[in-house]
């Protein structure tokens, strides 16, 4: 768990251990756990499992409800209920009072694919939404939990938490060079920056294209949004990138 990010970093398959607590204690209630995408270009792609991981012959699906084949997130406790809403899957569980001596009730969650899969999340950050619910499905209580299912979790770890505090020296004793992060005059264009020198490229080019098919389009500025996004983290330069980030996100929300 990152201090600094607020995030859980995590390998696939192995358990996630919560305590859930609530004030007051009301016997009945349940907990529904629904895995969702961070970014608001994204917030209405349902999270499901990548190819692989979801193939019948995959270790992870022996002896597994087919029901629950499509859930990425899986609880531990035996009463967890599945279910899908338009693509959008979540696991729900009762809730009883804390035993005698407690404060909680402790709860475990694993992860049946990781962030990195290209046919299912895509890279794509991605969290936990909790909500406490009565029994007719009334929502009381909401928490979030970012969360990332990952191969070496401490080294994306030690990654996302340099990358949120800016750019790093290189070499010891020297800084590095930030391009510029004011925003050009109006009617000009931005300089010219030499990605050999370790700026970004402020050029600016036109590219109209035609793409066959809606969800292709929206592929492409969705790429295009996340890697103007990624380097606006790497360089810093969110300032002057902003606006064309802002433009193409608003492209994407357009074509929905």
């Amino acid at each position: 768990f990152s201090q600094a990010l607020s995030k859980v970093f995590i390998n696939m398959e192995q358990t996630l251990p919560l305590r859930f607590k609530w004030n007051p204690p009301l016997h009945g209630l349940w907990l529904r756990t629904m895995m969702v995408f961070s970014m608001d270009q994204y917030r209405s792609d349902p999270v499901q499992r990548c190819h692989n991981h979801i193939a019948t012959n995959s270790v992870s699906n022996q002896n597994v409800d087919e029901r629950i084949l499509r859930h990425v997130v899986r609880c531990t406790h035996p009463d967890s209920i599945y279910e899908e809403n338009n693509g959008h899957m979540s696991v729900s569980v009762p809730l009883s009072t804390p035993q005698p001596g407690s404060l909680y009730v402790p709860l475990g969650f694993q992860f049946f694919c990781k962030n990195s899969c290209s046919s299912g999340m895509n890279r794509r950050c991605t969290e936990l939404v909790f909500t406490l619910e009565t029994a007719q499905r009334q929502v009381i209580g909401r928490r979030i939990l970012k969360v990332r299912v990952c191969s070496c979790p401490k080294r994306d770890k030690d990654k996302e938490e340099q990358e949120s505090n800016g750019p790093v020296n290189l070499i010891p004793g020297k800084k590095r060079k930030l391009p510029g992060l004011s925003h050009p005059p109006p009617g000009k264009k931005p300089l010219s920056g030499n990605s050999s020198t370790g700026q970004h490229d402020t050029r600016e080019y036109n590219i109209t294209l035609k793409i066959p098919g809606k969800d292709n389009a929206r592929a492409i500025l969705n790429y295009a949004f996340d890697r103007l996004a990624g380097e606006s983290l790497r360089t810093g330069a969110f300032p002057s990138l902003s606006p064309y980030i802002e433009e193409i996100n608003k492209k994407i929300h357009d074509m929905k």
